[in-house]
């Protein structure tokens, strides 16, 4: 019956969560009169039967005909509410006059006229605001009718007063007042606060997805704009302000920015792609225009690029074809020759003279992706720029030198053989120590790899001897020669770097699980562990990782462990199987816009993902102080993604980056485990981990346990997860299919572990309040 009731009142969560006028409306309207005519219906009963007993049947007429009308307008409102509202509004404004003009008693009569004043407030319900203003404005002629306190004269014998007249106008009054327009009242006010916590909860999401491509827009590496349709800049990232001089983001449009080099006649001249642009601040700056996207919003992302020093070498060049070959030939950057163009020219020069001795060498700037994220793209490029101006001044007029890419600079000089070592020296000498940036000094490194040989091999062969010696200089201002022993073993590793490229493209490469157990050896969870088999032969995870970090393609062979993962995790939900599997990241892929966009996508389209996925980074990358890696992880922890440090112990973090760490467990490396139970001193510093990470609310995993010894100590200690070949050696994810279903049916009064369960704010409380033995 209350089912029945509630489905007529439209009191369903999902009718509450509509906010249609109409529907709201017709659901107040049938609240506000059911509830009348309920609870009057006692009323009317009674007085009906008195009007029997005294023969006054005109009352029971009357009361009768309201009650029908009222019977009628409910029905009605299935068709139209405002229509059943007006007959409403009409319908109490009748009841107050019969009650003011036909009953002889005065003191009965002023009970219509409080009737009267509910009319304003059934209006706001139901009608335009006007008609409430109309009718408060109404209300003043029975007002001031009040404040005379003289009754009308009686034009007619008609009389609906009875004995208990008074308790049934006080009682429908009560009843209006106080139970009906409240409850009417009660319905719009719980259907704002159901759709107010809604909102509050899309503001909340609507920031965060703000907060993300804030992070996107800001940090992608190039000068960008958000301009409106009429070429107001709505948004500009700090390299866009910096290069246009911009005081503020807004109120400010193109064409007091930008001027296009060639007359332009057409007012949305940002529309063009490369198009050459003056800023107008900076007249001898020259920016590049390219227009990126339209978003949904009609606005237009638009990318500028700094070609003032290429414009300046343009200039110079009187003939057309010099033009074209120095945009083809010339870096944008330094105005140095681009690798192609400088084999070129080392080619001719080797060809010219072929018996000569020449030095060929290549320079590496250490830091700059360090220099990067710590004062931006825009000073890195700069800091280049400035080398690259510097370092070849101080060079002789016939040295080669150009840029090969990213922070790489290829010379090549001609030398006698006896004065080589001499020369190199005076060459590592040359180079700038410390850069003025600004109100920056900026202290540079360098590594050199270099060879010295005859005319008669190609520039392509000198540079690539440099590149194998250059791969050999691991500390900054390393000077390595070329060694031919060394080639053999490059060679090797390049070809182990292509096959590896190839494996990660055909995915070829295998996930193993490894248990995380608790201290009664209950699964809780796994660790994912990268496994390849090349030629019948298995490579060592940490070579191949390496290979990938140092050759630059650690973003996809971690994309392709996420999808991995991502598979076993869906395949294990559609078999009911809710077990979290973590993912080691190495750190540099999450600065990488592309794959930190993948995995949050991932997350939108798979919801249980950031519950039973966890990402494991070792306390080495935390320690290293990254801002930008900091403010991404912080940004995964904020989406629901549980963070965990690795091998804890090993890296040099302090507490205060501990602290400011966004992590949530940490994992304690296997040589302290190792130590147990022997080494009392290592003992301690497990004891001492222990409680500073329930300090944190960090949940401790213990790596590496091996004895029955190990896990009944640790277990004792108060570690909730341990991990280590004596629960089980990483093996496929469908070799563990059986265990966990006989687990699962064996404990099947126990609740499905996750991320959240493990490592949840609830989790740690728990943990909190348990004591650990002492050791």
């Amino acid at each position: 019956m209350l089912a029945v009731l509630r489905r007529y009142l439209k009191l369903e969560p999902a009718d509450l969560d509509n906010a249609r006028p109409a529907d709201w409306q017709l659901s107040v309207f049938r609240i506000m009169v059911l509830s009348g005519l309920l609870l009057v219906l006692v009323v009317i009963i009674h007085s009906s039967w008195t009007a029997w007993q005294l023969g006054a049947y005109h009352i029971i007429a009357l009361t009768a005909g309201f009650y029908l009308a009222l019977l009628a307008l409910l029905r009605w409102s299935e068709r139209s509410v405002r229509a059943s509202a007006v007959g409403f509004l009409l319908l109490v404004f009748a009841a107050g006059t019969s009650i003011l003009l036909f009953n002889k008693d005065f003191s009965y009569g002023k009970l219509g006229i409080v009737f009267l004043y509910a009319l304003p407030t059934i209006a706001l319900f139901f009608l335009p605001l006007r008609w409430m203003f109309a009718l408060i404005a109404f209300n003043c002629l029975p007002f001031t009718f009040l404040l005379f306190n003289q009754p009308l004269p009686q034009l007619t014998n008609f009389s609906i007063t009875l004995p208990a007249t008074n308790a049934y106008l006080h009682g429908l009054i009560f009843l209006f007042f106080n139970l009906c327009m409240p409850l009417a009242a009660a319905r719009i006010i719980r259907t704002l606060q159901r759709h107010s916590a809604r909102w509050q909860q899309a503001h909340k999401e609507l920031q965060q997805s703000h907060d993300f491509y804030e992070e996107l827009f800001e940090h992608n590496g190039e000068a960008t704009l958000l301009v409106s349709s009429n070429g107001r800049v709505v948004k500009a990232n700090t390299r866009a302000r910096k290069l246009l001089c911009m005081d503020s983001e807004t109120n400010q449009n193109l064409h007091q920015l930008l001027q296009p080099e060639q007359p332009n006649k057409d007012a949305c001249f940002w529309l063009a792609q490369d198009l050459p642009c003056i800023a107008r601040h900076q007249p001898q700056r020259h920016l590049q225009l390219k227009h990126m996207i339209k978003t949904r919003q009609q606005h237009h992302v638009l990318q500028l690029q700094d070609v003032t020093n290429l414009h300046q070498l343009q200039q110079a060049l009187s003939d057309r074809q010099q033009q074209e070959a120095l945009w083809q030939h010339y870096d944008r950057l330094t105005c140095l020759p681009k690798g192609s163009h400088l084999r070129e020219q080392a080619d001719q020069l080797l060809q010219r003279q072929p018996k000569a001795m020449y030095l060929c060498l290549i320079i590496r700037l250490c830091h700059i992706k360090t220099l990067n994220q710590q004062f931006g793209y825009e000073f890195g490029s700069q800091l280049l720029a400035l080398f690259a101006q510097q370092f070849r001044q101080r060079l002789q007029p016939d040295a080669l030198f150009g840029r090969l890419r990213g922070v790489k600079f290829g010379l090549l000089l001609t030398v006698e053989s006896q004065e080589a070592t001499a020369l190199l020296e005076a060459i590592r000498l040359q180079l700038p120590e410390q850069l003025q940036l600004g109100n920056q000094t900026v202290s540079l490194r360098y590594q050199i790899g270099y060879c010295l040989a005859e005319g008669q091999l190609a520039a392509e062969e000198l540079l690539e001897r440099c590149e194998i010696a250059l791969e050999q200089a691991h500390q900054p201002d390393s000077v390595v020669p070329f060694a031919p022993e060394l080639a053999a073993e490059l060679e090797q590793e390049y070809y182990l770097v292509n096959a590896l490229q190839e494996a990660i493209r055909q995915r070829a490469l295998q996930l193993f699980l490894q248990p995380k157990v608790d201290g009664d050896r209950r699964i809780r969870g796994f660790e994912a562990l990268c496994r390849w088999q090349h030629q019948g032969q298995w490579i060592a995870p940490d070579k191949f990782v390496a290979l990938a970090l140092q050759h630059g393609f650690i973003k996809e062979l971690s994309a392709l462990v996420l999808e991995l993962a991502i598979g076993i995790l869906d395949d294990w939900q559609q078999q009911q199987l809710d077990y979290p599997i973590a993912i080691n990241l190495a750190g540099p892929e999450l600065l990488d816009d592309q794959f930190f966009a993948g995995l949050l996508s991932q997350s939108a389209y798979y919801p249980w993902l950031t519950r039973l996925l966890q990402l494991e980074l070792t306390e080495t990358h935390f320690a290293v102080q990254q801002h930008a890696l900091h403010v991404r992880l912080k940004a995964l922890s904020q989406y629901g993604f549980s963070i965990a440090i690795d091998d804890f112990g090993t890296g040099h973090a302090s507490l205060s980056q501990l602290v400011e760490m966004p992590a949530d467990t940490l994992k304690i490396d296997r040589r302290f485990v190792a130590a147990i139970p022997h080494h009392k001193s290592q003992v301690k510093v497990l004891h001492t981990t222990l409680q500073l990470a329930r300090a944190l609310n960090l949940v401790t995993v213990a790596e590496g346990v091996e004895t029955e010894v190990q896990h009944k100590f640790l277990a004792r200690l108060g570690f909730p997860l341990l991990q280590g070949y004596l629960f089980g050696k990483p093996a496929p994810a469908d070799s563990w299919l059986e265990t966990l279903h006989q687990q699962q049916t064996v404990q099947s009064q126990l609740s499905p572990i996750s991320v959240a369960d493990l490592y949840g704010p609830a989790a740690m409380r728990a943990r909190l309040t348990q004591t650990a033995p002492t050791p």
